[in-house]
């Protein structure tokens, strides 16, 4: 036990091959910027989008990261969707995408701009995972666009601001004040706050619940490698806020489309009661809802379980 508890603290199998972790051939995206406009003000700004090329015609999901996230954090999964062209935007404000000029960080914002990127493809799978669940349900609520089907990985149910027990709700107003403490903070303080390694270290222990130990400590290189590439923490702050506030469940009664739902059974921001409660909100307006749980898994099954999540969608698409 002491050996497993020192392992999770300092995991020693750095992976940097992804097909050791996957049995997937690595996937090499590429690069390009895609012109959207400011929900608010119409400003034109550019988002950085990776594409995980395909062959002619083949199906085309656009997927949607989560908080503090980039492309880089769904690329098991997207190794594992062999034949599928995929498209991974980094957010406005996270990765090497720029902050909204005008308009906050909001889950409304979010899918504005993702409905603009959608427009450009033919009528794709939308997936997100986490607080890009969220985002992915609204966009489709905005009915601006014809996605074919929604994949959500982990999905916000229930808003963080309605904490039932006491340490859930202090869990939640103490985190709340530290990211709003380093928006309010010097520039160069508030980064190097948010960008400390330990935090981000006890952030991803705590949503993890992999034995595996190269799954592990390729999550905490990941999250120690891309955790802290956002645009400012003002930005940050603004998506915090609307991460806590927004869920799937807001917009339930819209999601029409076939949808599959994936989540953990080790998952405390969306246990499997959680889960169920939401395919019993879906299934009331919608005939097409799936719904499967990974045993041994947490809150981030893109890293946990990826390719069994890829064959889960594959099968569904």
């Amino acid at each position: 036990m002491i050996n497993g508890f020192s392992a999770r603290l300092r995991p020693q199998y750095l992976v940097r091959d992804r097909a050791v972790l996957t049995g997937n051939t690595q996937r090499i995206p590429e690069r390009f910027g895609v012109d959207v406009v400011d929900p608010v003000s119409g400003r034109p700004f550019q988002v950085t989008v990776f594409r995980y090329r395909a062959g002619p015609g083949a199906r085309q999901v656009l997927a949607v990261h989560g908080f503090r996230g980039d492309h880089h954090g769904l690329e098991l999964l997207v190794d594992g969707l062999a034949g599928v062209e995929v498209w991974v935007p980094n957010l406005p404000g996270f990765g090497n995408s720029p902050a909204m000029p005008d308009a906050e960080h909001t889950v409304e914002h979010f899918s504005h701009v993702v409905n603009q990127i959608a427009q450009l493809l033919q009528a794709p799978t939308l997936l997100g995972h986490s607080f890009g669940s969220v985002i992915a349900a609204h966009a489709v609520a905005q009915r601006s666009v014809r996605y074919r089907q929604l994949v959500l990985l982990n999905p916000i149910v229930k808003s963080a601001l309605a904490a039932q027990t006491p340490i859930d709700r202090a869990a939640t107003i103490l985190t709340d004040g530290f990211y709003r403490l380093c928006a309010a903070l010097p520039l160069g303080w508030g980064r190097r706050l948010l960008a400390n390694r330990v935090i981000i270290w006890a952030t991803g222990a705590f949503m993890t619940k992999t034995d595996d130990p190269r799954v592990l400590a390729y999550t905490h290189d990941q999250h120690q490698a891309y955790f802290s590439s956002f645009d400012s923490p003002e930005a940050l702050f603004e998506a915090y806020r609307s991460s806590i506030e927004g869920t799937v469940s807001d917009v339930a009664d819209a999601l029409t489309l076939p949808t599959t739902l994936i989540g953990g059974a080790q998952d405390e921001l969306c246990p499997p009661e959680d889960l169920d409660a939401l395919a019993q909100m879906l299934t009331a307006v919608n005939p097409d809802v799936e719904s499967y749980v990974l045993q041994r898994t947490g809150h981030l099954l893109h890293y946990e379980r990826s390719a069994a999540a890829a064959a889960l969608i594959s099968w569904r698409l």
